[in-house]
């Protein structure tokens, strides 16, 4: 089977970088809404934080979080879903297309705060002077790219700064 991965363009990402994650934090599901329109996603019948993508444009593969009264995070496809059958051979095709949006986020934001990669699976963290973080990674089925507010960025910290003082376990 032959399979090439639909991949966003680089202005298209830089663009919803800009919408999503350089702009005034926090956002409100409303905001969430409009910029969702703005980039003419179609959303999900009864789920209006679900819906499609550039490059997945008949599923409803992105979404965002509310909590709180705002968005927490905010996840989209880098590029579409790769069928099952091709998921033996196209990891290292999607590591290539992981690698080049890495470069995109490391000229923008820096070098990456975490990298981390198990078996099939593979993701860096960049965080923006404003503390959104924004994830790439992914697999052999998909890249795809999770923005974090400041508010969930904080949390997750003071989540492992309690872990590394020993007052809470990974386990609870």
């Amino acid at each position: 089977m032959s399979f090439e991965f639909t991949v966003l363009s680089d202005d298209r990402f830089i663009e919803i970088l800009q919408a999503w994650v350089d702009s005034p934090w926090p956002k409100t599901a409303e905001e969430g809404y409009a910029l969702r329109d703005r980039f003419g996603w179609t959303q999900k019948e009864g789920k209006p934080n679900v819906f499609t993508s550039d490059v997945h444009p008949i599923g409803f593969p992105c979404y965002f979080t509310k909590g709180s009264g705002s968005i927490g995070t905010f996840s989209f496809l880098i590029t579409d879903i790769a069928p099952e059958e091709a998921w033996g051979y196209s990891l290292e095709p999607a590591k290539v297309i992981y690698r080049h949006f890495c470069e995109i986020l490391t000229r923008r934001y820096g070098k990456a705060k975490q990298r981390s990669s198990k078996k099939e699976r593979y993701r860096s963290t960049f965080v923006t002077p404003q503390g959104v973080g924004v994830k790439v990674g992914g697999n052999d089925a998909l890249v795809s790219c999770i923005v974090e507010s400041p508010e969930e960025m904080f949390i997750a910290s003071e989540y492992q700064r309690l872990v590394a003082k020993g007052y809470i376990s990974e386990d609870e």
